[in-house]
């Protein structure tokens, strides 16, 4: 199922995010484990997963879909407009243990690092004379793509990048099964994976049996008030990553030349065309893919 919003507008004396187009649609698995919003002068991408041994904890959702809408919740109710990034960070990690404690006590054969993570990006917005200051916060490798003028930065973290590509590689190596959401192999390295998450040398995510504020990337700039900002799961920023059908530019404009559902309809077509991954090497046929343009209200 498909989200499209647009123009909408979140306000606050001198600052304000005006969403231009938004839309979310799951992938392969059942769950959508992705979500986007704003509120006050902040708007963000989280992307969520969820892979263990032994049973679920919830059972109307996954536990990869529960912690993003919390997070989600916890954002949409008290955005972090006035505290530092790290800070934030600091007491959501500390909320996110105790509600996922409250779930029951989960498996114990479960590693350390096993359960449901989520990579997130947020900007906040600040009036800085007749520009605006722009602040940012990720953990994972979402996107935040900020197109001002002529020039156009991506704002992410790089440090899942070595682990996908061997989870791409098991992945890949026998080819794709028709109705296989994940293969064996794929699902063995990423529990491999897992034992370097949230360590030094590894990848960073929001985990709510791990500590991750250390794994926080912080971003800041000044931008004029035409800016738009894309905020990206990774399974959108496929058309850049994977499929090379844009840039990072490209992708910008398209989405705000046909919204964010439209650009979606796009992808999934090609990733119809190749259904059994052997032009575009990726661990799922289709990843739920989500995307947030905004520009300063």
């Amino acid at each position: 199922m498909s989200i499209d919003r647009t123009a909408s507008t979140t306000r606050e004396a001198g600052r304000a995010w005006r969403v231009l187009s938004q839309a979310s649609e799951k992938g392969s698995a059942a769950y959508n484990e992705d979500v986007a919003g704003a509120a006050g002068s902040c708007a963000w991408i989280v992307d969520g997963s969820a892979f263990f041994t032994g049973p679920a904890r919830t059972t109307a959702e996954s536990e990869g879909a529960w912690l993003v809408r919390r997070i989600d919740e916890i954002l949409r109710a008290d955005p972090p407009e006035e505290m530092a990034f790290p800070d934030w960070a600091g007491q959501l990690e500390r909320q996110l243990r105790e509600d996922y404690a409250a779930l029951g006590q989960g498996h114990p054969d479960r590693e350390p690092g096993e359960g449901p993570s989520a990579v997130l990006g947020i900007v906040r917005l600040t009036r800085d004379g007749p520009a605006f200051r722009i602040e940012g916060a990720v953990i994972g490798d979402v996107s935040i793509l900020i197109h001002h003028g002529d020039r156009i930065e991506r704002w992410t973290d790089p440090s899942s990048s070595p682990f996908e590509a061997r989870t791409i590689a098991a992945a890949t190596a026998e080819g794709h099964r028709s109705g296989e959401v994940i293969s064996p192999k794929a699902l063995a390295q990423i529990l491999s994976n897992r034992r370097s998450l949230n360590r030094a040398g590894g990848y960073w995510a929001v985990n709510p049996g791990l500590s991750w504020t250390a794994g926080l990337r912080l971003f800041s700039g000044t931008i004029s008030p035409t800016a738009t900002v894309l905020l990206a799961s990774d399974g959108f920023m496929r058309l850049v990553d994977v499929i090379a059908h844009r840039d990072d530019r490209g992708l910008v404009e398209e989405t705000k030349r046909i919204g964010a559902a439209g650009v979606i309809a796009e992808l999934r077509r090609l990733e119809s065309a190749d259904a059994q991954a052997e032009r575009y090497r990726r661990v799922k046929i289709h990843d739920d893919a989500t995307a947030l343009l905004v520009t300063p209200g």
